[in-house]
């Protein structure tokens, strides 16, 4: 006897007098609303959550000078050249991964390769030039010279303290990018760029971190950043990003215009929504006819 009350309201959803008609209006209502970047492919937990990327934000900055008692240790040794002659090439060669050339043919790829990602290409150039220009604007404020500047055979640890900040610009005049070397601006770019391209095709996560990471090593081995600088640039790239993607900040812009990409648009035939939501509505479709 109580069973038959549960098989009743189980059933009374499937007896709609909804035919396959009103199903795909409602289907096509429900694919012009408006739809978050968190329910599209991109399942990454900075979606769900982007407070994780403000929390990597403030790690960075603490580990800033942290990785300043390392400074002069690790170029002291990318110095000595102990790499090998062909990786070293490879890694220049992965310097255009944080280039302005390069970054620029990576997203001609993306739009020329995959036409259902170019919703996402606005907000992955703000992520990336945001990223660059911030890091830039910090670099005028922070004198620090670079380690092909400085006599790392007579150096010691103390001598990556080595800091003066021009709050008053007097210096920003006369910008000598040899005295400028925190944050990392490609660094920063780097991060921004990864952090995107992973939002966009999360099955290359692993290779677009693995080229991050590569982009740290090149900035090392050429001597043009300490560890301390590629650390920093992280963190305005972490914070940027944040910016860009959180949805009461910049992300919310960025998710109407995606969201407005997605819409059905006249004389075009309807195409099913984004995964999650076209598996329901499949099912519910296929119950209906069951039903009928």
């Amino acid at each position: 006897m109580s069973a038959r009350p549960a098989m009743q309201t189980r059933i009374e959803p499937t007896k709609r007098n909804d035919s396959p008609d009103a199903v795909l209006a409602r289907e096509r209502r429900s694919a012009a609303l408006p739809m978050p970047l968190v329910n599209r492919e991109m399942s990454l937990d900075i979606q769900k959550r982007p407070g994780l990327l403000l929390w990597a934000v403030v790690f960075a900055a603490f580990s800033v000078p942290l990785a300043t008692l390392v400074d002069i240790p690790l170029a002291r040794w990318f110095q000595e050249d102990p790499l090998p002659g062909d990786f070293v090439r490879t890694l220049e060669l992965i310097r255009f991964y944080a280039h302005g050339s390069g970054v620029f043919f990576i997203f001609l790829s993306l739009f020329l390769l995959a036409p259902e990602k170019r919703s996402l290409l606005p907000r992955l150039v703000t992520m990336v030039a945001g990223a660059s220009a911030v890091a830039t604007i910090s670099k005028m404020f922070v004198l620090r010279l670079r380690p092909t500047q400085i006599n790392l055979e007579l150096a010691t640890v103390e001598s990556a303290w080595w800091w003066r900040f021009d709050w008053s610009l007097e210096h920003v005049a006369m910008f000598d990018a040899s005295s400028r070397s925190f944050p990392s601006g490609n660094m920063a770019t780097a991060v921004a760029l990864t952090i995107g391209l992973c939002l966009a095709t999360p099955r290359g996560r692993w290779l677009f971190t693995m080229f991050c990471g590569l982009t740290i090593m090149q900035r090392l081995q050429s001597g043009s950043h300490f560890f301390s600088d590629v650390v920093g640039g992280a963190a305005f790239g972490l914070l940027w990003s944040y910016f860009c993607i959180h949805p009461k900040l910049l992300g919310s812009l960025f998710d109407k215009l995606e969201a407005g990409d997605d819409a059905p648009r006249r004389n075009e035939p309807f195409q099913k929504p984004l995964p999650i939501g076209g598996m329901v509505a499949e099912n519910e479709l296929s119950e209906n006819r069951q039903a009928a």
